[in-house]
């Protein structure tokens, strides 16, 4: 093929213009995509502030309960707790939501009516996943028996102080306030 020939078939493919890039161009940010992020960073920030906070009490709490009460050796503990960390790392957030859906329709009160709400949302939430986790952990019955057990009489100690736990990392952490004030406020 000749060069002129080569020239008279390329003449009938279309060329698009030329299209000018601006190196400097940066995306723009428009307000929804701005929202959009930081909405999403705040859910990730809540997420892991969730997460942190379940696993840490649940730790604390359950030494002495599983290795002193019940009987527990360490490999049964250290077996039960590795579970817990999975399964408190599921159910954190859902927790929070849960608690946070109580507590805006009961609301903030005197200091009985906010133990009796915290220790509410944490027993009914808490023990049958603690009684799952044992069975999956390979306590025998007499052992989950004697956990349960304990775990239901101190319930009462443990609901508030970890809503005041959250709450304070809530305030610490994410700069909020408990929900329930935060209603109340808005009202």
């Amino acid at each position: 093929m000749s060069p002129q020939s080569l020239s008279q078939a390329t003449e009938a493919i279309p060329v698009s213009p030329p299209v000018m890039v601006l190196e400097d161009e940066q995306p723009v940010e428009t307000p929804q995509s701005t929202n959009s992020q930081r909405n999403r960073r705040t859910r990730w920030n809540e997420w892991l502030l969730d997460v942190f906070a379940m696993n840490s009490f649940s730790w604390a709490i359950a030494i002495p309960i599983e290795l002193v009460l019940a009987g527990m050796s360490w490999r049964e503990h250290l077996k039960v707790r590795l579970l817990a960390v999975v399964f408190n790392t599921l159910i954190a957030r859902p927790f929070s939501l849960y608690r946070n859906w109580i507590l805006v329709r009961f609301g903030r009160g005197s200091a009985m009516h906010n133990y009796a709400v915290d220790t509410f949302v944490f027993l009914s939430f808490q023990l049958p996943l603690y009684i799952l986790n044992m069975l999956l952990g390979g306590a025998s019955s007499g052992e989950i028996a004697t956990a349960c057990i304990t775990f239901m009489l101190i319930a009462g100690a443990l609901g508030r102080p970890y809503g005041m736990y959250l709450d304070c990392l809530r305030r610490l952490w994410l700069g909020r306030r408990a929900v329930a004030d935060a209603a109340a406020i808005a009202d």
